[in-house]
Protein backbone atom coordinates (compact mmCIF):
# COMPACT_ATOMS: atom_id res chain seq x y z
CA UNK A 1 0.00 0.00 0.00
CA UNK A 2 1.35 3.39 -0.75
CA UNK A 3 1.85 6.20 1.85
CA UNK A 4 -0.78 8.03 1.09
CA UNK A 5 -3.12 5.10 0.69
CA UNK A 6 -3.31 5.24 4.26
CA UNK A 7 -6.04 7.46 4.56
CA UNK A 8 -8.51 5.67 2.19
CA UNK A 9 -9.30 2.87 4.19
CA UNK A 10 -12.26 1.80 5.35
CA UNK A 11 -13.49 1.08 8.72
CA UNK A 12 -17.05 2.81 8.71
CA UNK A 13 -19.79 1.76 6.84
CA UNK A 14 -23.62 3.65 7.17
CA UNK A 15 -25.98 1.39 5.68
CA UNK A 16 -29.23 3.19 5.11
CA UNK A 17 -31.95 0.94 4.64
CA UNK A 18 -36.15 1.48 4.03
CA UNK A 19 -36.50 -2.54 4.47
CA UNK A 20 -36.36 -2.86 0.33
CA UNK A 21 -34.39 -5.23 -2.02
CA UNK A 22 -32.06 -2.40 -3.08
CA UNK A 23 -31.07 -1.68 0.67
CA UNK A 24 -30.62 -5.42 1.52
CA UNK A 25 -28.30 -6.03 -1.21
CA UNK A 26 -26.38 -2.76 0.02
CA UNK A 27 -26.36 -4.27 3.30
CA UNK A 28 -25.48 -8.01 2.08
CA UNK A 29 -21.97 -6.07 0.06
CA UNK A 30 -21.26 -3.56 2.76
CA UNK A 31 -21.03 -7.37 4.84
CA UNK A 32 -18.69 -8.69 2.40
CA UNK A 33 -16.78 -5.45 2.46
CA UNK A 34 -16.68 -6.09 6.21
CA UNK A 35 -15.49 -9.19 6.17
CA UNK A 36 -13.68 -10.64 9.29
CA UNK A 37 -14.55 -7.99 11.88
CA UNK A 38 -12.00 -4.67 11.59
CA UNK A 39 -14.83 -3.27 10.14
CA UNK A 40 -18.17 -1.37 11.41
CA UNK A 41 -20.78 -1.19 9.90
CA UNK A 42 -24.30 0.74 10.87
CA UNK A 43 -27.59 0.04 9.50
CA UNK A 44 -29.70 3.53 9.38
CA UNK A 45 -33.64 3.73 8.99
CA UNK A 46 -35.11 7.08 9.06
CA UNK A 47 -38.73 7.94 10.18
CA UNK A 48 -39.77 11.08 8.47
CA UNK A 49 -42.08 13.77 10.17
CA UNK A 50 -45.79 12.88 10.22
CA UNK A 51 -47.84 15.37 8.35
CA UNK A 52 -51.55 15.99 9.47
CA UNK A 53 -53.92 15.75 6.82
CA UNK A 54 -56.11 18.52 7.23
CA UNK A 55 -59.92 18.05 6.47
CA UNK A 56 -61.35 20.15 3.17
CA UNK A 57 -64.49 21.03 5.30
CA UNK A 58 -62.59 23.41 7.75
CA UNK A 59 -60.40 23.82 10.09
CA UNK A 60 -60.51 21.14 13.39
CA UNK A 61 -61.37 22.54 16.59
CA UNK A 62 -59.07 22.24 19.78
CA UNK A 63 -60.49 18.83 20.51
CA UNK A 64 -59.63 17.78 16.65
CA UNK A 65 -56.14 19.00 17.05
CA UNK A 66 -55.84 16.98 20.52
CA UNK A 67 -56.90 13.56 18.86
CA UNK A 68 -55.01 13.81 15.36
CA UNK A 69 -51.69 14.36 17.68
CA UNK A 70 -52.76 11.49 19.26
CA UNK A 71 -53.47 9.12 16.87
CA UNK A 72 -50.15 10.74 14.64
CA UNK A 73 -48.23 9.78 17.77
CA UNK A 74 -49.81 6.13 17.89
CA UNK A 75 -48.91 5.81 14.76
CA UNK A 76 -45.26 6.88 14.50
CA UNK A 77 -44.94 4.33 17.86
CA UNK A 78 -46.19 1.77 15.70
CA UNK A 79 -44.18 2.75 13.16
CA UNK A 80 -41.33 2.87 15.22
CA UNK A 81 -41.26 -0.39 16.95
CA UNK A 82 -41.97 -1.94 13.44
CA UNK A 83 -38.83 -0.94 12.31
CA UNK A 84 -36.77 -1.50 15.24
CA UNK A 85 -38.25 -5.38 14.93
CA UNK A 86 -36.62 -5.35 11.41
CA UNK A 87 -33.86 -3.90 11.98
CA UNK A 88 -33.12 -6.56 15.14
CA UNK A 89 -33.76 -8.98 12.75
CA UNK A 90 -31.30 -7.85 10.03
CA UNK A 91 -28.43 -7.54 12.96
CA UNK A 92 -29.07 -11.23 13.80
CA UNK A 93 -29.36 -12.48 10.40
CA UNK A 94 -26.01 -11.36 9.95
CA UNK A 95 -22.83 -13.17 9.66
CA UNK A 96 -21.55 -13.17 13.47
CA UNK A 97 -17.99 -12.15 12.77
CA UNK A 98 -19.45 -9.36 11.46
CA UNK A 99 -19.71 -5.87 13.77
CA UNK A 100 -22.98 -4.27 13.05
CA UNK A 101 -25.20 -1.95 15.25
CA UNK A 102 -28.53 -0.54 14.38
CA UNK A 103 -29.98 2.58 14.90
CA UNK A 104 -33.24 5.13 14.17
CA UNK A 105 -33.27 8.71 12.93
CA UNK A 106 -36.91 10.61 14.12
CA UNK A 107 -38.14 13.37 12.13
CA UNK A 108 -35.71 13.85 9.38
CA UNK A 109 -36.77 13.13 5.51
CA UNK A 110 -34.31 10.24 4.71
CA UNK A 111 -31.65 11.82 3.05
CA UNK A 112 -31.35 14.45 5.79
CA UNK A 113 -30.96 11.83 8.35
CA UNK A 114 -28.07 9.54 6.19
CA UNK A 115 -26.22 12.99 5.86
CA UNK A 116 -26.27 13.63 9.84
CA UNK A 117 -25.44 10.35 10.89
CA UNK A 118 -22.72 9.86 7.95
CA UNK A 119 -21.49 13.17 9.90
CA UNK A 120 -21.66 12.24 13.44
CA UNK A 121 -20.69 8.78 13.24
CA UNK A 122 -17.68 9.44 10.42
CA UNK A 123 -18.44 7.15 8.42
CA UNK A 124 -15.99 6.14 5.97
CA UNK A 125 -18.82 4.83 2.96
CA UNK A 126 -21.87 5.06 2.57
CA UNK A 127 -23.54 1.82 0.96
CA UNK A 128 -27.09 2.11 -0.15
CA UNK A 129 -29.27 1.14 -3.51
CA UNK A 130 -30.51 3.44 -6.13
CA UNK A 131 -33.98 2.44 -6.20
CA UNK A 132 -36.48 2.78 -3.16
CA UNK A 133 -39.92 2.02 -2.94
CA UNK A 134 -41.89 5.24 -4.14
CA UNK A 135 -43.01 6.25 -7.56
CA UNK A 136 -41.18 7.29 -9.51
CA UNK A 137 -38.22 6.65 -8.13
CA UNK A 138 -38.24 3.56 -9.51
CA UNK A 139 -37.59 4.84 -13.33
CA UNK A 140 -34.88 6.95 -12.02
CA UNK A 141 -31.55 6.71 -9.96
CA UNK A 142 -33.81 6.85 -6.45
CA UNK A 143 -34.26 10.48 -5.04
CA UNK A 144 -32.66 9.93 -1.93
CA UNK A 145 -29.47 8.17 -3.17
CA UNK A 146 -29.32 11.12 -5.52
CA UNK A 147 -29.83 13.72 -2.73
CA UNK A 148 -26.85 11.63 -0.60
CA UNK A 149 -24.52 11.33 -3.90
CA UNK A 150 -24.99 15.15 -4.36
CA UNK A 151 -24.54 16.39 -1.18
CA UNK A 152 -22.58 14.21 1.12
CA UNK A 153 -18.81 14.66 1.64
CA UNK A 154 -18.38 11.12 2.22
CA UNK A 155 -17.72 8.13 -0.14
CA UNK A 156 -21.03 6.93 -1.63
CA UNK A 157 -21.06 3.16 -2.96
CA UNK A 158 -24.47 3.14 -4.86
CA UNK A 159 -26.12 -0.56 -6.20
CA UNK A 160 -29.14 -1.99 -7.67
CA UNK A 161 -30.87 -4.74 -6.30
CA UNK A 162 -29.78 -7.07 -8.49
CA UNK A 163 -26.49 -6.29 -8.99
CA UNK A 164 -23.46 -8.92 -8.96
CA UNK A 165 -22.02 -8.07 -5.63
CA UNK A 166 -17.96 -7.52 -4.86
CA UNK A 167 -15.80 -9.78 -2.73
CA UNK A 168 -18.87 -12.17 -1.49
CA UNK A 169 -17.57 -15.09 -2.83
CA UNK A 170 -14.38 -16.83 -2.82
CA UNK A 171 -12.55 -15.09 -5.99
CA UNK A 172 -13.20 -10.94 -5.33
CA UNK A 173 -13.28 -10.29 -9.16
CA UNK A 174 -11.45 -7.20 -10.71
CA UNK A 175 -11.88 -3.70 -10.03
CA UNK A 176 -12.41 -0.83 -12.69
CA UNK A 177 -11.06 2.29 -11.71
CA UNK A 178 -11.94 5.17 -14.54
CA UNK A 179 -8.81 7.48 -14.49
CA UNK A 180 -9.17 11.52 -15.80
CA UNK A 181 -5.86 12.18 -13.82
CA UNK A 182 -7.94 14.41 -11.75
CA UNK A 183 -7.33 14.56 -7.93
CA UNK A 184 -10.77 12.77 -7.56
CA UNK A 185 -9.64 9.79 -9.75
CA UNK A 186 -6.47 9.87 -7.22
CA UNK A 187 -8.08 9.30 -4.63
CA UNK A 188 -10.67 6.79 -6.57
CA UNK A 189 -7.24 4.71 -7.26
CA UNK A 190 -6.41 4.80 -3.58
CA UNK A 191 -9.64 3.28 -2.34
CA UNK A 192 -9.52 0.68 -5.00
CA UNK A 193 -5.47 0.02 -3.96
CA UNK A 194 -6.99 -0.47 -0.14
CA UNK A 195 -9.63 -2.82 -1.70
CA UNK A 196 -7.76 -4.68 -4.17
CA UNK A 197 -5.00 -5.40 -1.27
CA UNK A 198 -7.99 -6.27 1.09
CA UNK A 199 -9.74 -8.52 -0.83
CA UNK A 200 -7.02 -10.12 -2.71
CA UNK A 201 -8.51 -8.62 -6.44
CA UNK A 202 -6.91 -6.53 -9.17
CA UNK A 203 -7.04 -3.40 -10.95
CA UNK A 204 -8.20 -2.10 -13.96
CA UNK A 205 -7.54 1.36 -15.09
CA UNK A 206 -9.17 2.92 -17.43
CA UNK A 207 -9.09 6.38 -19.67
CA UNK A 208 -11.99 7.63 -22.27
CA UNK A 209 -10.75 10.04 -24.62
CA UNK A 210 -13.82 12.17 -25.69
CA UNK A 211 -14.51 11.98 -29.28
CA UNK A 212 -13.90 15.23 -31.76
CA UNK A 213 -17.04 16.91 -33.28
CA UNK A 214 -16.11 17.42 -36.53
CA UNK A 215 -18.80 18.15 -38.46
CA UNK A 216 -17.18 18.06 -42.08
CA UNK A 217 -16.30 14.58 -41.29
CA UNK A 218 -19.02 11.17 -41.85
CA UNK A 219 -20.96 10.59 -39.02
CA UNK A 220 -19.78 13.91 -37.26
CA UNK A 221 -17.31 12.67 -34.50
CA UNK A 222 -13.69 11.85 -35.09
CA UNK A 223 -10.72 10.12 -32.71
CA UNK A 224 -8.61 12.32 -30.73
CA UNK A 225 -6.76 8.59 -30.92
CA UNK A 226 -6.16 8.26 -34.46
CA UNK A 227 -5.36 11.76 -35.02
CA UNK A 228 -2.52 12.35 -32.62
CA UNK A 229 0.30 9.31 -33.34
CA UNK A 230 1.66 8.62 -30.16
CA UNK A 231 -1.12 10.44 -27.83
CA UNK A 232 -2.88 6.62 -26.51
CA UNK A 233 1.01 5.75 -25.76
CA UNK A 234 1.12 8.76 -23.51
CA UNK A 235 -1.81 7.84 -21.53
CA UNK A 236 -1.35 3.99 -21.12
CA UNK A 237 2.70 5.27 -20.09
CA UNK A 238 0.88 7.62 -17.17
CA UNK A 239 -1.70 4.92 -16.46
CA UNK A 240 0.98 2.04 -15.98
CA UNK A 241 3.34 4.51 -13.26
CA UNK A 242 -0.22 5.18 -11.58
CA UNK A 243 -0.76 1.10 -11.13
CA UNK A 244 2.26 0.65 -9.65
CA UNK A 245 3.85 -2.54 -8.82
CA UNK A 246 -0.08 -3.34 -7.86
CA UNK A 247 -1.53 -6.37 -10.30
CA UNK A 248 -3.60 -5.14 -12.94
CA UNK A 249 -4.09 -3.67 -16.50
CA UNK A 250 -4.25 -0.41 -18.17
CA UNK A 251 -6.82 0.72 -21.06
CA UNK A 252 -7.16 3.85 -23.16
CA UNK A 253 -9.95 3.97 -25.17
CA UNK A 254 -12.16 6.19 -27.28
CA UNK A 255 -15.95 7.53 -26.33
CA UNK A 256 -17.71 9.15 -23.96
CA UNK A 257 -16.69 8.56 -19.95
CA UNK A 258 -19.82 6.95 -19.03
CA UNK A 259 -20.37 4.73 -22.15
CA UNK A 260 -16.70 3.48 -22.35
CA UNK A 261 -16.91 2.60 -18.32
CA UNK A 262 -20.14 0.27 -19.05
CA UNK A 263 -19.09 -1.43 -21.86
CA UNK A 264 -15.57 -2.09 -20.75
CA UNK A 265 -16.68 -3.12 -17.07
CA UNK A 266 -18.93 -5.84 -18.88
CA UNK A 267 -15.81 -7.00 -21.45
CA UNK A 268 -13.51 -7.32 -18.84
CA UNK A 269 -16.21 -8.76 -16.11
CA UNK A 270 -15.39 -6.60 -13.76
CA UNK A 271 -17.06 -6.40 -10.24
CA UNK A 272 -16.62 -3.47 -8.90
CA UNK A 273 -16.15 0.34 -10.21
CA UNK A 274 -14.25 3.26 -8.29
CA UNK A 275 -14.64 6.38 -9.80
CA UNK A 276 -13.73 9.83 -8.57
CA UNK A 277 -16.54 12.35 -8.29
CA UNK A 278 -14.50 15.45 -9.13
CA UNK A 279 -15.47 18.19 -6.86
CA UNK A 280 -19.16 18.80 -6.34
CA UNK A 281 -19.89 22.73 -5.55
CA UNK A 282 -22.12 24.97 -7.34
CA UNK A 283 -22.61 23.80 -11.02
CA UNK A 284 -20.51 20.75 -10.51
CA UNK A 285 -23.34 19.04 -8.42
CA UNK A 286 -25.31 19.29 -11.27
CA UNK A 287 -22.35 17.82 -13.50
CA UNK A 288 -21.61 14.62 -11.33
CA UNK A 289 -24.61 13.69 -12.38
CA UNK A 290 -23.70 13.24 -15.68
CA UNK A 291 -21.43 10.52 -15.30
CA UNK A 292 -21.67 8.63 -11.62
CA UNK A 293 -25.20 8.69 -11.93
CA UNK A 294 -25.71 7.46 -15.24
CA UNK A 295 -22.97 4.69 -14.51
CA UNK A 296 -24.86 3.87 -11.28
CA UNK A 297 -27.93 3.51 -12.62
CA UNK A 298 -27.16 0.99 -15.63
CA UNK A 299 -23.78 -0.59 -14.15
CA UNK A 300 -24.79 -3.92 -13.29
CA UNK A 301 -22.19 -4.16 -10.07
CA UNK A 302 -21.43 -1.73 -7.42
CA UNK A 303 -19.88 1.43 -8.01
CA UNK A 304 -18.44 3.69 -5.39
CA UNK A 305 -18.22 7.46 -6.03
CA UNK A 306 -15.10 8.79 -4.17
CA UNK A 307 -14.90 11.94 -2.80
Amino acid sequence: MMENDVAMQISRILVPTDFSDAAGSALAQAQALAGSGDVEVLVLHSLPPMIPMLSPMGQPGLSGIVEMGRLLDDYTKELREDASRKLEDLKAKAPKDIRIETAIEDNLEPHEAILRRASSWNADLIAMGTHGRTGIDKLLMGSVASRVLHRSDRNVMLLRSDSILFASEKEAGSILVPIDFSDHSQRALAIARYLSSRHGSSLHLLHAVELLRTPLEPGGLSSQLEKNPGLREKYLEALRDMLGETPGDVTVADGAPAGAILWWREKLGARLVVMGSRGITGLERILVGSVAETVARFCEVPVVVVK
